[in-house]
């Protein structure tokens, strides 16, 4: 009925269509995933903060959390040299690229159009990222054009896929799996 649904809504964080949201207080906005090996994960959405979280120019000083490519590969991690060798060892650039050649995330060190990465795909070494442009348009992957702020309990975008690009199960659907988000989410 239209109180349920209506009670559903605001208890759990708005939680409509497929759409990346944190009703129970998580660390960042997450979904149940589509994958029946994957339970739920947390979205790709970036953390509101200073330039640097967002894309201004080519994105050299971009130190967002992002991880994943335009076409949805996983980045590869920066200090691991599989499946692609590389030369852009961390280590090795200590100063100029201070804490950002950190983890698997999305970066720019070496001027291209925009942050790239080494992809954990055999057959693709290396894509542009989709990440959100500072001026609120988009670059890349459609409905990434809002970030959170805290833990993103108030995140109401259209990011409807995870960090590693599983697509997210729609909230009222309890394939491939069950939940109970106004009780206990997970």
């Amino acid at each position: 009925n239209a109180w349920s649904s209506g009670f559903l809504s605001s208890l759990a964080g708005d939680l409509k269509m497929n759409y990346c949201r944190n009703p129970d207080g998580e660390l960042r906005p997450w979904c149940f995933t589509t994958s029946p090996t994957k339970r739920w994960e947390y979205c790709n959405i970036p953390l509101s903060g200073l330039g640097s979280q967002c894309l201004s120019g080519k994105g050299e000083d971009y130190q967002g959390r992002i991880a994943i490519t335009e076409s949805g590969n996983a980045c590869q991690h920066w200090n691991t040299q599989f499946p692609h060798r590389h030369g852009w060892i961390p280590d090795r650039y200590p100063c100029k690229y201070d804490e950002g050649l950190e983890a698997n995330y999305c970066r720019n060190p070496d001027g291209e159009k925009r942050p790239w990465c080494y992809t954990t795909n055999n057959s693709v070494r290396w894509e542009y990222c989709a990440i959100p442009r500072c001026d609120g348009t988009e670059q890349g992957i459609a409905g990434m054009k809002e970030c959170y702020r805290g833990k993103g309990q108030s995140y109401r975008g259209t990011t409807s896929i995870t960090a590693s690009g599983k697509k997210c199960q729609a909230w009222n659907s309890m394939f491939p799996h069950s939940h109970h988000c106004l009780v206990n989410c997970k």
